[in-house]
């Protein structure tokens, strides 16, 4: 917040306030103080007018502003009793003869310390929520180190001789303790607050500090004989005053931080208050009095604290190099992570050539995912601990082995070319594929590894990693366990499929995948009751992609789950608006393999369900053969949860898989989709039509539903009508469209208010 923005009563205070600090400068000069000695009215009114003045703009910022409100009250209040005391003090204590010690004027000004104190610890505890053992160390230096100092100053010549006894005696020395404690607080707390040098701690702590050193000076200057009232001593008080204000009205935003030059404060400055500590407790030996025993406890404190803060940096530094350690070594192996690996593959690269090659191999553990989502994460944790004795037992000596994350796994292969790099390689390989034996289970593990050659293959990691990369996603494509980089095309074509993963994965985020809808056709009355929806991948530079492009990198870097959430999302929001507009269709998705492997599928699709308002009648689940095959017992349990709430599941593909008949008596589902190649060439190929005949003979058989995809001629239409399938899909009917498209599609083919439902093969829709 900034003054000038506030009411114009409060820029006109600051003004005022202003001019009265320029007239409390100028008091100061020997001349005009001769012409305020016979005007001694216009000085003491002066005095108040600075002290008033402070305390109701401080009070003012307090009830305006609520960020650090009771701070800010607090400090109010201490300035008031201060400006109360002065005032009192010139308009009565000063007129009595002799004049009082201790006196009204003197308790107020006494207050104003606690009062300070509280709201130094107030922001103190606003910045920081919580504080560390260093930053409580250089609290209690900073402030030993300080008070020490203090007391020397405050202390000196102060003696039961000059203080009196009684009440006299308890006010004496509660203004140095008094001080020798603000000075102590006020350094302590910049420790505190991490040595911050913001602008409102800053003027703060620098006017609060002024006020400290000005009674001090004052002490010293009463003692002496030599203090003159309205003279510099009374205006670093008056400065005091404007910095506390100025700190008050200064903007709650924090201004940037400068780290670097705090971090240098926050190592310089114990450092150097402890030696001055020292300092101050050599001097006692060449001091005629000596120092006083508080200030040298005061010292010794500062001397001690230094002392622990140092033991607690050398375990600082002790943990900060097991962290180090920690954040290069994988958690669950004990073996280097990938920020390791780098270095000590940028380390193994000579910086100009290499006349002696270095091999680096990525391994990648075919199906783990499979075994994780089978057995569970803690087999699978064990599983990967197993395989990272054994290859490490098979690298030996040959190079060095870490996890790069997941279940990949790289190499670093010393004095290593191509050859020498496949014949490592190939070793790991045959470790790896004898089985594995946890909780009476024999696993059998196979992987995929790419070996890339440096310099042949690249000249620094990047390239070198690349290229291992791609060839490990040829050997996995391949089945051929190991390959060696070629930098080829097969390079550019690895380069251009991590490169849409990545994309992919932003995608997601931004959300940029849309649906295109296939309409499925009830062959019995001619009316679409149901789409297909077929994601498709609009990407901000290359376009509309086809779902053959990305899915099967979605399913090889565990996005399907993800993403075919998100495709269900969609396609229930628009049925949704569908029947909202009285189109009454039922939309059909596809599960991937992770869907059906995760227990909380049937969770998220009752939530999104709930969430769009749409029953689970108008929601038709697609799962493949292939899917079912791969873990049919958990795929079993998901698909009864599902199809208990309503929900109707189909087999898509059929026919393209394994096709058990032993599957399709115990699997819940409703559903046959038969597979395109079949269907498309029904009407002239006795094969395929005997096929889809008996297709639909066994579906209904079966208490199922035949669904043909792929139909794309009138008179494969007819045929299947005349074999009694049930519903139909194919670009004769019409191709995928989007849902704008569809819509304007499916009411064209409504029947006008006097025509019939359905005449002759018209296609009507709900």
């Amino acid at each position: 917040m900034v003054p000038a923005r506030g009411r114009w009563w409060i820029r006109a205070a600051f003004v005022v306030g202003v001019l009265l600090l320029i007239a409390q400068f100028a008091g100061a000069v020997p001349t005009v103080r001769a012409w305020a000695d016979g005007h001694s009215w216009a000085r003491d009114a002066l005095q108040d007018a600075v002290y008033l003045l402070a305390a109701a703009l401080v009070l003012a910022r307090a009830v305006m502003v609520r960020q650090d409100r009771g701070a800010w009250l607090l400090m109010a209040a201490g300035l008031a009793f201060y400006a109360a005391g002065t005032v009192w003090w010139i308009a009565v204590v000063v007129k009595q003869d002799p004049i009082p010690y201790p006196s009204v004027s003197d308790l107020m000004w006494l207050a104003y310390y606690p009062f300070a104190y509280a709201a130094v610890v107030r922001l103190l505890r606003a910045r920081r929520s919580r504080i560390s053992l260093s930053s409580w160390l250089d609290g209690l230096i900073a402030a030993a180190c300080a008070a020490a100092f203090a007391s020397v100053v405050f202390l000196n010549g102060v003696t039961g001789d000059s203080i009196g006894s009684g009440m006299t005696m308890l006010v004496s020395a509660a203004y140095p303790v008094a001080d020798i404690v603000l000075a102590g607080v006020l350094l302590g707390s910049w420790a505190l607050s991490n040595w911050r040098l913001d602008r409102v701690w800053t003027l703060l702590l620098t006017g609060m500090g002024i006020n400290t050193v000005a009674n001090g000076i004052r002490m010293l200057e009463t003692t002496s004989g030599v203090y003159i009232p309205g003279g510099w001593t009374d205006v670093l008080w008056s400065v005091a005053l404007a910095l506390i204000v100025a700190a008050a009205w200064q903007s709650p935003r924090p201004s940037p931080e400068r780290r670097p030059a705090r971090a240098l404060v926050g190592m310089v400055l114990p450092a150097v208050m402890a030696y001055a500590s020292m300092l101050l407790l050599l001097s006692e030996s060449w001091r005629q009095h000596g120092l006083p025993l508080a200030s040298s406890v005061l010292a010794a404190t500062a001397i001690t604290g230094a002392i622990i803060r140092m033991l607690v940096t050398v375990r600082v530094v002790e943990n900060l190099a097991d962290a180090r350690r920690q954040a290069r070594t994988d958690d669950l192996t004990g073996l280097p992570n990938r920020r390791r690996f780098l270095e000590l593959l940028d380390r193994a690269l000579p910086e100009h050539g290499a006349p002696v090659p270095t091999a680096v191999a990525i391994i990648d553990l075919d199906r783990f995912k499979d075994i994780n989502d089978s057995f569970g994460h803690h087999l699978g944790d064990r599983l990967l601990q197993m395989v990272a004795a054994r290859l490490a037992e098979a690298v030996g000596t040959d190079g060095i082995l870490a996890r790069l994350g997941g279940d990949e796994f790289g190499v670093i292969m010393h004095d290593a070319d191509s050859a020498r790099g496949q014949k490592i390689a190939l070793g790991l390989l045959a470790a790896l594929r004898r089985p594995f034996e946890l909780d009476q289970i024999a696993l059998h593990v196979d992987a995929s590894i790419g070996v890339a050659v440096h310099p042949d293959h690249g000249t620094n990691h990047y390239v070198l990693l690349r290229q291992a990369d791609s060839a490990m996603y040829l050997a996995k494509n391949d089945h051929r366990g190991v390959a060696v980089a070629t930098g080829d095309a097969a390079d550019v074509a690895g380069r251009q499929r991590l490169t849409t993963l990545e994309e992919l994965r932003t995608g997601l985020d931004r959300r940029e995948l849309t649906l295109h809808y296939q309409p499925q056709m009830h062959l019995g009355t001619g009316v679409v009751t149901g789409v297909e929806a077929l994601v498709r991948w609009d990407h901000p530079r290359r376009g509309l992609i086809f779902p053959d492009v990305f899915l099967p990198l979605a399913e090889h870097a565990g996005l399907m789950g993800r993403l075919t959430l998100q495709v269900l999302d969609m396609a229930l929001e628009q049925c949704r608006d569908w029947r909202a507009d009285g189109l009454e269709l039922v939309v059909a998705v596809n599960l991937s393999a992770s869907n059906l492997q995760d227990a909380t599928m049937p969770g998220h699709v009752a939530d999104a369900l709930a969430r769009y308002d749409v029953p689970p009648a108008a929601l038709h689940l697609e799962i493949t053969e292939e899917i079912l095959m791969r873990d049919a017992a958990r795929a079993t349990v998901v698909l009864a949860e599902l199809r208990a709430m309503g929900v109707r599941l189909a087999v898509d593909d059929y026919g393209t898989g394994y096709s058990s008949l032993a599957y399709l008596h115990a699997l819940p589902v409703d559903d046959l989709k038969l597979d395109r190649a079949f269907v498309t060439h029904c009407d002239t190929d006795p094969r395929s039509a005997a096929i889809v005949k008996s297709t639909v003979e066994l579906a209904h058989n079966l208490g199922m539903r035949m669904i043909a995809e792929g139909v794309e001629s009138e008179a494969a239409l007819s045929r299947l009508r005349e074999w009694d399938c049930d519903l139909v899909q194919g670009y004769h009917l019409s191709r995928p469209q989007p849902a704008d498209r569809l819509a304007t599609w499916l009411r064209e083919r409504q029947p006008g208010p006097r025509d019939p439902r359905r005449t002759g093969d018209e296609v009507t829709v709900l």
